[in-house]
């Protein structure tokens, strides 16, 4: 019997594939306790530290073997120093997902050529817009009213740059497909009806979970799109939702965690080693 490759299988498929590599998150405490045993062992001087949030623009690389990715990121160091606005500049966590997305797509484990991707809280854009870079048939970049001229900015300049002979030489990925950006306030449907259409694969979020209020509304938010998303699809596979998070408070940390195992399976995916023990990432999907 053949083994299908990546592309011709539904993105749900393709994680199942895969699974044997992740860990099954069941008990919150525990998770932490294992989490942050390791957080605790390690020197705060081996924190890496990936990006400048002091300027207002990043010059972002990422490779794996013939698969490239080049993006300038414009960022507001002067918005994200105002209270609650953290969106503005680009975080160490979106680095680890946008790297994660290309080794997956390099090593052939996933293929995102043909994904239709949903970002929450997409702040600059930067994940987002690696996976519009990969190829992904989809990509809507979301958050709130806010931060949508940023985030416009960084959308224009990313299909500015895909237009270009240069960028099309150095993009070994694929033809990148739709991107486009959109508000959506968390805990409300989104008013922009096209959000959550056309057979959603994947909603992805990276680091926006700062505090426990945060951890509550972002777990029922992606509870609510997710059924959502499948109401509205002619595929009968979960919504495939990946996370990623930097590791700050364990208290944060266990509760957003708890409130994702209420309705949500849970894995936790290895991340590169020098992110190990600072950073987190998870593939989850709705309980049946």
């Amino acid at each position: 019997m053949s083994i299908l490759s990546p592309s011709k299988l539904p993105f749900f498929e393709q994680i199942q594939r895969e699974i044997g590599e992740y860990t099954l998150v069941e008990d919150a405490e525990e998770e932490i306790c294992e989490l942050y045993g390791v957080y605790y062992s390690k020197s705060a001087e081996t924190r890496p530290n990936m990006v400048d949030a002091t300027k207002s623009e990043l010059d972002v690389e990422l490779q794996n073997g013939k698969t490239r990715i080049s993006l300038s990121i414009a960022q507001n160091p002067n918005i994200n120093s105002e209270l609650g606005q953290t969106g503005a500049v680009v975080w160490d966590s979106g680095l680890v997902m946008s790297q994660f997305f290309v080794d997956q797509q390099a090593s052939g484990r996933w293929d995102l050529s043909q994904v239709n991707a949903v970002e929450l809280g997409s702040g600059c854009g930067l994940v987002g817009l690696v996976l519009h870079r990969l190829g992904a048939r989809r990509v809507v970049l979301t958050d709130q009213p806010r931060m949508m001229k940023l985030l416009q900015k960084n959308v224009d300049q990313c299909t500015r740059q895909s237009a270009t002979p240069h960028a099309k030489s150095k993009s070994k990925a694929g033809a990148p497909g739709v991107v486009y950006a959109t508000e959506y306030l968390w805990g409300h449907p989104p008013t922009d009806l096209r959000v959550l259409q056309e057979d959603v694969d994947a909603i992805v979020v990276s680091d926006c979970v700062f505090n426990e209020n945060v951890a509550s509304l972002l777990a029922a938010t992606l509870v609510d799109a997710c059924r959502r998303a499948r109401d509205d699809a002619s595929t009968s596979h979960p919504v495939v939702v990946v996370i990623g998070q930097e590791l700050r408070s364990d208290i944060v940390h266990q509760e957003f965690v708890a409130q994702l195992l209420e309705n949500f399976v849970l894995y936790r995916v290895p991340v590169a080693a020098h992110a190990d023990g600072y950073h987190t990432l998870y593939v989850a999907w709705l309980k049946q």
